[in-house]
Parts: structure tokens; C-alpha cells; sequence
């Protein structure tokens, strides 16, 4: 499958879909009133673009299995991001962004400020481990 490109509607991306175990450790952590804490972002369309399974850290497909683990956390006043390790690597195939969880965020505040939270704030050790599976996300919906 390495290499194949994927044809996707617009509004979805690709992600690992943390299962419900790992949600729940996530999700106890959160300080502010929005909570997430479902998914990582693998990779996102822009105008009905084409994702390259390359983009799958490890040669995996959709709906297979990841198990992997936080390696720190930043917090902001507005967001609270989880930095995650997929195969040893912090880095998302699809543009080098880094690999994380956006636990919770205050209302209003859109997610896209957890990358500038990564960037900006020193990042506290954190280890936990976590599971999901490769999945197709519809934008806007948060994952169970």
C-alpha cells in the first residue's frame, strides 16, 4: 500500500482514533470547559485533495491497530495539548507537524492554536500509554 493515493471527500481527515480506554485517560486530564481528547491528526484535505497512504506512519492501513504514547504536555491559557510518539517519532508524515492530542480548550478558542501551543510553550514530560485504530474522520464531529 505504500505509495497508493486515496481519494477522500473534503471534509474528512485522517486520524488515529484513540479507543475508549485511552479517550478516558486523556480526557481526565483536561483543565478547560471543551474537552476533546479523541484523535490524532495523521492528515487533512484542503479543497477535496488526494492523501498518499505514505501519510500512515509505519506502512499501516485504515482500521488497523496503533499503539503509542504521549511523550509530553503544553499548556496554554486558551489550549491543552498532549505531543505523541507513533513509531518512535513525534513528526506527522503528511507535512512534519508534530503528532498530538488537543486534551481541551476553552470555548471559542479554535483547535489550530494547539500547533502554535506546541511551538511556543516548554513542553513537560508526560508518559502514557495509548491505543486506536487508523480511521476516516468527518471534520467538525468530534470521535465518539
Amino acid at each position: 500500500m505504500v505509495g497508493r493515493v486515496m481519494e477522500v471527500e473534503p471534509e474528512t481527515y485522517l486520524a488515529i482514533e484513540l479507543d475508549e480506554e485511552s479517550r478516558r485517560i486523556v480526557r481526565e486530564l483536561a483543565l478547560y470547559e471543551e474537552i476533546r481528547g479523541d484523535h490524532v491528526t495523521l492528515a487533512y484535505a484542503k479543497n477535496g485533495e488526494t492523501f498518499e497512504s505514505v501519510w500512515i506512519p509505519g506502512e499501516r492501513s485504515v482500521g488497523d491497530s496503533v499503539n503509542f504514547e504521549t511523550r509530553g504536555f503544553s499548556v496554554t491559557d486558551e489550549i491543552q495539548v498532549l505531543v505523541v510518539s507513533v513509531d518512535g517519532s513525534c513528526k506527522r508524515p503528511f507535512d512534519e507537524g508534530t503528532l498530538h492530542i488537543t486534551v481541551s480548550k476553552r470555548p471559542g478558542v479554535p483547535s489550530t492554536l494547539a500547533n502554535e501551543a506546541i511551538l511556543n510553550v516548554t513542553l513537560v514530560p508526560f508518559i502514557r500509554h495509548l491505543k486506536g485504530s487508523i480511521a476516516w474522520l468527518q471534520r467538525g464531529k468530534s470521535a465518539k
